[in-house]
C-alpha cells in the first residue's frame, strides 16, 4: 500500500462519502445540498422516505439544474412558499417530469377556461394533478360532464372544488352514482343538484351514505325532495343526527315539514354547534341535552 499525503487525508475527511446503508433520508442530509434545500422549503423527508424510489430519485438530482426550474414553475403557477413543502412532500416525483409536459398540461386547463387561480387551487389540493397527461385530464372532464349531465361551467366548478376527482379512482364515483339512483331512489336531476352543492358526495363511503339516508328518510321521515335541498346532511356523522333527532322527539319538537308550524330546517339541524342547536332549535339548555344523551 502506498502512503497518502497529509493533503489527501484532509480532503478525505472534509468530503465524507454518502452513507453506504441508511434507513432514513435524514442520514443523507449533511451530504446533500439538494436535501438540505428541500428541508428548508418545508419538505418532510420522513414521509417521503416511505417510498422506496425516493432516495434514488432525490439524491441523483442537482438543485440548480433539476429542481430550481420546477420550483419557479410552481411559484409562477401561483403556489405560495408555504404551499411548496406540503406539495413536494406529497408529489416529490414532479422533479422527474419534463418541464415542457407540465407547461402543456397547464395550458390545456387554461384552454378549458380554468383561471390561473383555479389551476393553482387545484394543484395545491391535488398535488398529483399535473402528473397526469392531457389525454387523461380530458377524459376525466368528459366523464363527469357526461355522467352528471353538467354544463361545461358546472363541470369546471365541480373539479375546482374537488380536484381529486381528476386524479383518484373512478370506481367509488361509479359505485356511488349507482347507490343514489338504484338504492336510495334519487332522480338524475336531484343527484346533479346534490353533488354540485357537495362534491364529496361522489367519493363518500358507500356504507356511510346508506346509513345516513336510511336514518333521515326512514326514521326521521324526511322525503327525497327535502333531502335534495340540504345535501350537506351526507357530510354529517350519523350518530350526531341520531342524538339530535332523538332529543327533539323526546321534547316533541321533531318537526321537519316546512308546510307545518315549528318547522326545523335540516340545514340548521346538522350545521350549528350544540349551543345554538339547544338555544334556537330545542329551546333548552346544553346541560339538559347532555343529561338526555347519558340516558341513551
Amino acid at each position: 500500500m502506498q502512503p497518502i499525503s497529509e493533503e489527501e487525508a484532509i480532503r478525505i475527511v472534509a468530503d465524507p462519502l454518502l452513507p453506504l446503508s441508511s434507513f432514513t433520508l435524514g442520514d443523507y442530509v449533511d451530504h446533500s445540498e439538494t436535501l438540505q434545500r428541500l428541508v428548508q422549503l418545508g419538505v418532510d423527508l420522513s414521509k417521503i422516505e416511505r417510498h422506496t424510489d425516493a432516495a434514488n430519485l432525490l439524491l441523483r438530482l442537482d438543485f440548480e439544474k433539476d429542481i430550481k426550474q420546477i420550483l419557479l414553475f410552481l411559484k409562477d403557477l401561483g403556489l405560495e412558499d408555504s404551499h411548496l413543502g406540503p406539495f413536494l412532500t406529497k408529489n416529490y416525483t414532479i422533479f422527474s417530469e419534463d418541464l415542457e409536459n407540465l407547461q402543456t398540461r397547464v395550458a390545456y386547463l387554461q384552454s378549458k377556461n380554468f383561471s390561473k387561480a383555479d389551476v393553482a387551487q387545484m394543484v395545491r389540493k391535488a398535488p398529483f394533478l399535473l402528473s397526469f397527461s392531457v389525454e387523461r385530464l380530458d377524459n376525466r372532464l368528459g366523464f363527469f360532464q357526461k355522467e352528471l349531465e353538467l354544463s361545461t361551467k358546472k363541470t369546471r366548478d365541480l373539479v375546482v372544488r374537488l380536484p381529486r376527482l381528476l386524479t383518484g379512482s373512478l370506481e367509488p364515483v361509479k359505485e356511488n352514482m349507482k347507490v343514489y339512483r338504484l338504492e336510495l331512489g334519487f332522480k338524475q336531476n336531484e343527484i346533479q343538484h346534490m353533488v354540485t352543492r357537495v362534491p364529496k358526495m361522489l367519493t363518500a363511503n358507500k356504507r356511510k351514505l346508506t346509513e345516513t339516508f336510511d336514518y333521515i328518510h326512514n326514521v326521521m321521515n324526511i322525503p327525497h325532495h327535502i333531502i335534495v335541498k340540504f345535501p350537506q346532511v351526507f357530510n354529517t356523522r350519523v350518530f350526531k343526527i341520531k342524538e339530535r333527532h332523538l332529543f327533539l322527539a323526546y321534547l316533541g319538537k321533531a318537526q321537519y315539514d316546512p308546510a307545518k308550524p315549528n318547522y326545523v330546517s335540516l340545514d340548521k339541524f346538522v350545521s350549528v354547534p350544540d349551543e345554538v342547536f339547544c338555544k334556537e332549535i330545542a329551546k333548552t339548555s346544553v346541560n339538559d341535552f347532555e343529561k338526555f344523551l347519558k340516558t341513551l
